[in-house]
């Protein structure tokens, strides 16, 4: 498999993409290549090698562990040039780029790449080369070259120009202190790369299977620290918990632990106060601690001990100061809380830290989640540079296009070697990659469609709103009365949307539907019912057939057509020459007299069929067609008022 570069903004990126897509591993990976939580995460060969090729290249390649599995790339800061200087035989240059790789055997390399032409420029400047000069030096293809070329410019200069000559004469020695530069075999002492390192961001990572237990053996807990085992996710987010608050968990096995405790209220308290500043859902809730002595069974010894146990409460205000145990709360406030705990270290600090969120607010509700999305891209980010998985709508912002990226598993069961692409959001991303972005831009439209217009028409589908779009013009053309301007009309994608667009739509906004009645006798009931049920008056609901008396009960927006005009639309669209009398006599609707007669068929045609062919149909309408259009707008105007 070919490695792959990803470009990662400034603030924030947003991976996109559907389960099991690769972006739960690009985080992972990015955390082990310098974990700032979880430090003894490292990466291991046999369960995070690609298994289908472990044997083959085990076999193939006998330093297989030497292998780098991710390498990330960083930008230098005036704040990293001041930082080294003095410590490096040059300075660091603006252009240079930090390059860190972790390989699978966890060495961890660092080292400096800078352009060629950069360095050249920064070594002549300091030994005070002549532009002319410079210009030269610039076209090698080498250092090496470069300075040869410096030390064949001295001796051409020396006789005429004694001054160019000895600047240009220095050249080299100024070069050889920038060799550095030139990438991971370049001469560098391991204290000078050790300082570079430090100043390379850790990676903080959090996931769901961070978050904070109801309780915790804090014992346990202190032992595992002490012996320098590697912690599960929640009991890094503990440790993380306490540390706010300047205690380890040992510090609660002494006689001072109340004292400890207290300190850890005071913090429990400031981080509840960051909570609540984005937690809207209930801001009664206190987050309190407890604690017990429990007794335990010691497998070395089989005998029992005194553990340590810290327990998180939440006290509900709301509901008369009842204290649960944290973990039954809501798995949204349990993902809140135990985020804000995990990063309380890094929250206002200098510290370069990259935020690594991996599916973060998948249990919120979705305005909940639109509000994190706010906290990340309008707090978090500006602070610390963020990158955050999802394949939630409510957790991408269509505003800032620009900084999704669409994750995408391109391997097939016949090409294993596809992996994992990760690139810009675009049409050439697969459809189920791309649906978040999708759905979170769609109801982004019709948020401002809906808030942003007056009384809305709900219609069945696009040919509905042909139908009434093209015949109220017609109206307008020959003054007779055509449909209110104010209206908006909104198809609502089927018949069995309109109950649901009715109950949602009509607490906020004026609601009116043109519905069907051909097989939809239920549903009008269900979208009546939904209209009285949310203070919409229940005549705003018109069916066809309340428009006109000459037309079955059943009746669709066809039917307002005389049946000859209707054909004429019906022919243009399918190339028929169907004929009125060609029809059964049965009253019911016209639709369902052609499916009769030939079968199905998309019933949006004939309305595209009126838009291409408008000064030919309207020349020749029949009055029929008129009378009852005029019905049906003079109704529809009337459900408004």
């Amino acid at each position: 498999m070919e490695p792959q570069r990803i470009e990662i903004e400034e603030d924030v990126t947003a991976l996109v993409g559907k389960n099991e897509s690769g972006k739960t591993t690009i985080l992972k990976a990015l955390h082990r290549l310098n974990p700032a939580n979880g430090e003894s995460r490292r990466f291991d060969l046999v369960t995070e090698y690609p298994r289908w090729r472990l044997a083959r290249d085990r076999r193939n390649d006998a330093n297989l562990e030497s292998t780098c599995p991710v390498s990330g790339e960083f930008l230098v800061e005036q704040s990293d040039i001041d930082a080294l200087d003095g410590k490096l035989s040059a300075p660091l240059l603006p252009t240079s780029k930090v390059i860190a790789e972790r390989s699978y055997s966890n060495n961890y390399y660092v080292w400096i790449e800078t352009d060629l032409a950069d360095v050249i420029a920064a070594a002549a400047t300091e030994a005070s080369v002549d532009e002319d000069d410079v210009a030269e030096l610039v076209k090698e293809p080498t250092l090496d070259a470069a300075i040869a070329k410096a030390k064949e410019l001295a001796k051409t200069l020396k006789s005429s120009e004694a001054a160019r000559s000895k600047a240009v004469g220095s050249f080299p020695a100024a070069a050889e202190k920038y060799r550095y530069h030139f990438g991971s075999g370049a001469p560098i002492e391991q204290e000078q790369r050790e300082a570079i390192a430090r100043l390379i961001p850790k990676f903080f990572y959090f996931s769901n299977y961070s978050v904070l237990p109801g309780e915790t053996d804090l014992t346990e807990l202190s032992r595992k620290l002490d012996a320098g085992e590697e912690l599960h996710e929640q009991e890094q987010t503990v440790v993380s918990l306490l540390a706010h608050a300047g205690v380890a968990p040992e510090d609660f096995l002494d006689s001072n632990y109340d004292s400890r405790k207290a300190e850890l209220q005071a913090a429990a308290g400031d981080l509840s106060s960051e909570v609540f500043k984005y937690w809207k859902v209930n801001t009664d809730l206190a987050v309190v601690f407890g604690d017990d002595n429990v007794s335990v069974l010691n497998p070395a010894t089989n005998t029992p001990e005194n553990h340590r146990i810290l327990k998180i409460e939440l006290r509900d205000a709301r509901h008369g100061d009842v204290e649960t145990n944290f973990s039954t709360r809501s798995t949204g406030f349990q993902w809140f809380f135990s985020f804000f705990a995990a990063f309380s270290e890094y929250l206002h600090t200098d510290n370069p830290v990259i935020v690594l969120l991996d599916e973060p607010g998948t249990s919120l509700h979705g305005e909940a989640q639109k509000d994190f999305v706010d906290y990340i891209f309008n707090e978090l980010g500006a602070s610390k540079q963020t990158l955050y998985t999802t394949h939630s709508q409510f957790m991408i912002d269509p505003e800032v296009y620009e900084k999704l990226r669409a994750v995408h598993d391109k391997a097939t069961r016949e090409d294993k070697e596809g992996g994992v692409a990760v690139t810009h959001v675009s049409l050439s991303a697969d459809r189920d990659t791309i649906l978040p972005v999708e759905s979170a831009l769609g109801y982004t439209i019709s948020q401002h469609l809906f808030l942003g217009s007056g009384p809305h028409l709900a219609v069945e589908g696009s040919s509905d709103f042909i139908y009434l779009m093209r015949l109220s013009a017609y109206m307008e053309q020959n003054g007779k009365t055509p449909l209110s301007p104010k209206l908006a009309i909104i198809p609502v994608g089927g018949i069995s949307n309109m109950p649901a667009f009715v109950a949602l739509m009509g607490r906020r906004l004026k609601v009116s539907a043109l519905v069907d009645g051909a097989t939809t006798a239920a549903i009008v009931a269900r979208s009546r019912k939904a209209a009285v049920e949310n203070g919409v008056d229940p005549k705003t609901i018109v069916t066809i057939g309340d428009i006109d008396s000459t037309l079955p009960a059943t009746a669709d927006i066809e039917d307002l057509f005389a049946p000859s005009d209707y054909l004429r639309l019906y022919n243009w669209a399918f190339g028929r020459s169907v004929k009125e009398s060609d029809l059964p006599a049965t009253p019911v609707p016209i639709i369902k007299k052609l499916l009769d007669l030939h079968g199905a068929f998309d019933h949006a045609l004939p309305a595209h069929a009126l838009t291409d062919n408008q000064p030919e149909f309207f020349a020749s309408i029949s009055s029929d067609t008129v009378e009852r259009f005029e019905k049906a707008f003079l109704k529809l105007n009337e459900a408004i008022e």
